[in-house]
C-alpha cells in the first residue's frame, strides 16, 4: 500500500525518476475465511440480470363541445426483478425457530456437549456460539450476522391508473384545465433498496408487498383563467378601472401519504436478524370521530387530538414476528386542500410604456392542516395529532415594461 510518510506527510511518497519503491506494495490476499470474522459482502449471482418495466395505456379523446375536450385513460406500469438488496437476508434465522428453541436460542454452544444439551448438532469442530447462530445456514458466519446481498433482483412494483382530464381551449376569456388521477402502487422493493428496511421474513416475501410510501390515491388538479371584458365601449375612466383584469386560480386535492408504523421490539434480542414489525388487529385503524376542528394545540395528548385507532396497534410479544404491513392504504396522512388565486391587470400609459400589477392570494382559504402524526408504538402520545400547518399568503407587485 502506498501512502504518505506518517512524519513528513508533505513529502511526495516517492520520485518516479527513480521507479517504484520496492517494499511499499502489499499484494492483496484472497482470505476465504473472511466471514468468520467480519460480516461478509457478496455480489448475488443475478447481479448483472437487467430489471426492466412496462408501460401500457389506453385513451380514449372526445370533443364534447366547442374548445372543450375529454381525455380519459388508463395506464399501467410494472417493474420487474427490480435491485432489491435488504430484502435479500441470506443466513437469517428461520422463524419457525422462535417457537421451537424460545429463549434456549441465546444458550451457549462452544462444543459438542453444549449443543448436545441443547438438541442440536454441532456445526463443526471449533464452533463457539449459540443456540441461534448454530442453526442458521452458514453458522461459520460471525455472531448473528447475516449476508449482505448486493444487487438481489427480487424487487416488484405494479401501478394502475385511472386519468380524466378536462381541457377547455381559450375562448371568450375563459381557459379551464382540470385533471382527476386514481391510482394504486403496491410494491416490495422500497423497502429493499439499499437497505431502506430489512426483509421481516426473508422465507417468505409476500410479507413485504404494501402499498408505498409515495401512494396517493386520489389526485385532482385545476387551473381556471378568466380575463374579464376590456369595457372598450365604456368611457376612458371605466376602461382604465375595470378593464384588462384577468383572474386566475389553482386548485390542488390530493389523497395523503400513507403513515409508515414503528416501535416495534425485537422478536429475540441479540438473536433475530431480520426486521421487526408490530402488530395490528382486525377494525378501524383511524378514530372516526376525528374532526380537524376539534384539534388541541396547548395539549397534543387531548383526545380530541387521538386520530389513530390505538386499540388496533400494539408492540409484539416475545419470540413471535409482527402482524403489520409496512404501510397500509386504511393509515393515512392528511391530504392536500389548497386554492390559489390571482390578479392581474396590464395597461399602457404610452406607446413605450406597458404597466402590469398583479395580486396573489396563496391558500386563499387560509386552510390549516393537521399533522405530526405520531406513529411510533411505544411513544405515549402514539396516535395523536401533534402539529398543525397552513396559512394565508398574499403577494402584490408591479412591472413597467418600456
Amino acid at each position: 500500500m502506498l501512502s504518505a510518510d506518517p512524519i513528513q506527510p508533505w513529502r511526495g511518497i516517492f520520485n518516479l525518476d527513480s521507479g517504484f519503491p520496492d517494499g511499499r506494495y502489499v499484494q492483496p490476499k484472497f482470505n476465504p475465511s473472511y466471514g468468520n470474522t467480519s460480516s461478509p459482502v457478496m455480489f448475488d449471482p443475478q447481479y448483472l440480470t437487467m430489471p426492466y418495466v412496462q408501460h401500457w395505456n389506453f385513451n380514449i379523446q372526445h370533443e364534447i363541445a366547442r374548445n372543450l375536450v375529454l381525455d380519459v385513460g388508463y395506464l399501467g406500469v410494472k417493474g420487474t426483478r427490480l435491485r432489491g438488496d435488504s430484502l435479500s437476508r441470506l443466513n437469517q434465522l428461520q422463524p419457525s425457530l422462535l417457537q421451537k428453541f424460545g429463549t434456549a436460542l441465546l444458550n451457549p454452544v462452544r462444543n459438542a456437549e453444549d449443543a448436545a444439551k441443547n438438541g442440536i448438532a454441532y456445526p463443526f469442530a471449533g464452533f463457539s456460539g449459540t443456540v441461534a447462530s448454530a442453526q442458521r445456514q452458514y453458522p461459520q458466519v460471525v455472531g448473528n450476522s447475516t449476508i449482505s446481498d448486493v444487487g438481489a433482483p427480487l424487487g416488484f412494483s405494479n401501478t394502475h391508473m385511472l386519468q380524466v382530464t378536462v381541457d377547455k381551449r381559450f375562448s371568450k376569456g375563459l381557459t379551464a384545465f382540470a385533471n382527476y388521477v386514481w391510482s394504486k402502487t403496491l410494491n416490495n422493493a422500497e423497502s429493499g433498496i439499499n437497505g431502506v428496511q430489512s426483509s421481516l421474513d426473508y422465507y417468505n416475501l409476500k410479507l413485504e408487498k404494501a402499498v408505498p410510501a409515495y401512494d396517493i390515491p386520489h389526485m385532482f388538479k385545476g387551473y381556471i383563467a378568466y380575463e374579464l371584458p376590456s369595457w372598450s365601449n365604456s368611457g376612458k375612466l371605466a376602461k382604465a378601472v375595470f378593464g384588462g383584469w384577468s383572474v386566475s386560480a389553482i386548485l390542488n386535492y390530493y389523497s395523503g401519504l400513507p403513515l409508515g408504523l414503528s416501535g416495534a421490539s425485537s422478536p429475540l434480542s441479540n438473536a433475530w436478524n431480520g426486521g421487526s414489525r408490530i402488530n395490528v388487529a382486525p377494525g378501524d385503524m383511524k378514530v372516526s370521530g376525528f374532526s380537524k376542528d376539534s384539534f388541541n394545540l396547548a395539549n397534543t395528548a387531548s383526545p380530541t387530538n387521538t386520530y389513530l385507532n390505538k386499540s388496533v396497534f400494539s408492540d409484539i410479544a416475545p419470540l413471535t414476528l409482527g402482524t403489520a404491513a409496512i404501510r397500509y392504504t386504511q393509515a393515512r396522512g392528511f391530504g392536500t386542500i389548497n386554492e390559489d388565486v390571482g390578479l392581474q391587470k396590464g395597461y399602457r400609459i404610452s406607446e413605450k410604456y406597458r404597466v402590469q400589477i398583479r395580486a396573489e392570494f396563496l391558500n386563499v382559504f387560509n386552510r390549516h392542516q393537521p399533522g405530526g402524526i405520531v406513529t411510533d408504538v411505544k411513544n405515549p402520545l402514539f396516535g395523536q395529532v401533534t402539529s398543525v400547518s397552513g396559512n394565508r399568503s398574499v403577494q402584490l407587485g408591479a412591472r413597467l415594461d418600456f
